[in-house]
């Protein structure tokens, strides 16, 4: 333990939304398009992929 570790906590709890790190595609839909776009960007993919090419039906609403 550190002594500063509560107000670390208080600070990043300030910082941070509520679900600070969240699960499934419909939540990060924004952060995976734009990984995809910069992937293609970057010519580290021949192909813009979509988020719906990627992912299956089921995993698209989570």
């Amino acid at each position: 333990m550190v002594p500063w570790l509560n107000a670390l906590y208080e600070e990043n709890a300030e910082l941070m939304t509520e679900d600070w790190w969240p699960y499934g595609v419909a939540a990060n839909r924004a952060a995976l398009d734009t990984l995809l776009r910069c992937h293609h960007e970057q010519d580290l993919t021949a192909h813009r992929w979509t988020i719906e090419e990627i992912f299956t039906h089921d995993l698209l609403e989570t």
